[in-house]
């Protein structure tokens, strides 16, 4: 949970990893869920317009992102509104947030990464608060290119 070490590497640094939040089983119960959810084939809300002038060997075509999957999917929800997430969430804001976004962002190897970018401007918060929950579902170091 949020600590006040978490608090004040925040404060300092805009950003905080807190590590433990989710256990090893929960972490791997999601990673298999959204990978069978993804191998289904076209789900609600998918926008593959992103690549359509890729290259026929970009491996993002299989692996589309999961879009507000909350909208549709009771496990996506679940997490979303999980209580931990808002208690670490309400404890960095100073308030409770509003939920607003799923996403479930493939890497595979060989795939593009996310470009820089300010999640306010889509979301369009006002005044600019807002704030991203992200959890990795599977290992990420500098070996994998996380």
């Amino acid at each position: 949970m949020l600590t006040e070490e978490h608090q004040q590497f925040y404060n300092a640094n805009g950003y905080v990893v807190i590590r433990g939040l989710f256990s090893p089983e929960e972490v791997a119960h999601y990673r298999d869920y959204f990978m069978a959810m993804r191998a289904t084939g076209p789900l609600p809300l998918d926008d593959t317009s992103w690549y359509l002038n890729s290259g026929a060997d970009d491996p993002l075509k299989k692996y589309p992102r999961i879009i507000q999957s909350h909208r549709w999917d009771d496990v996506s929800k679940r997490w979303l509104l999980d209580p931990r997430l808002n208690q670490c969430l309400t404890g960095l804001l100073g308030r409770e947030p509003f939920a607003v976004q799923t996403m479930v962002y493939f890497k595979p190897a060989g795939g593009r990464g996310q470009a820089l970018h300010q999640d306010n401007y889509y979301l369009k918060a006002r005044p600019g608060t807002c704030i991203a929950a992200w959890m990795a579902l599977d290992p990420c170091d500098e070996a994998n290119g996380c």
